[in-house]
């Protein structure tokens, strides 16, 4: 009978595992890509997409960031990080202890399409150069 109760008991809590609904909002696993450093600056780290329709969740985490210092960061067009347009496409929200959340206002699709790189810049100051850059693509 203990058998029995035991086995009711490991399936009945399967079951409830199995159709759990996600957290409402919840953006899933998203899209992960590599943030290399650039101009030396030792910062490295990744930048994540999730699909919020019609907009997209970008979230960058830099490694070897400055203690205390605040750093733009935006997404530039261009086929790669070496080539990068004269102005941002989008403005995110500044990296603040190597962490940067925005939503931006296009489709993760579209900044997936291989025309996109997200930059971090040494500072939010006038003339700042990129210390990280992570180019966008699909796989």
């Amino acid at each position: 009978m203990k058998c029995l109760v035991a086995a009711f008991i490991a399936a009945l809590l399967s079951t409830v595992g199995a159709s759990a609904q996600p957290f409402p909002g919840d953006p899933g696993l998203g899209v992960e890509r590599g943030m290399q450093q650039a101009n030396n600056s030792g910062q490295v780290g990744t930048v994540t997409l999730f699909a919020r329709e019609p907009n997209a969740r970008v979230v960058v985490e830099l490694h070897g960031t400055p203690e205390g210092r605040t750093q733009s960061v935006r997404i530039y067009r261009g086929p790669s990080c070496d080539e990068l347009a004269a102005a941002p496409a989008y403005r995110l929200a500044d990296m603040k202890h190597g962490l940067s959340v925005s939503l931006v206002t296009a489709p993760e699709s579209k900044l997936l399409s291989g025309n996109y790189n997200a930059v971090v810049l040494s500072s939010n100051a006038p003339g700042a150069k990129p210390a990280a850059c992570g180019h966008l693509y699909a796989s």
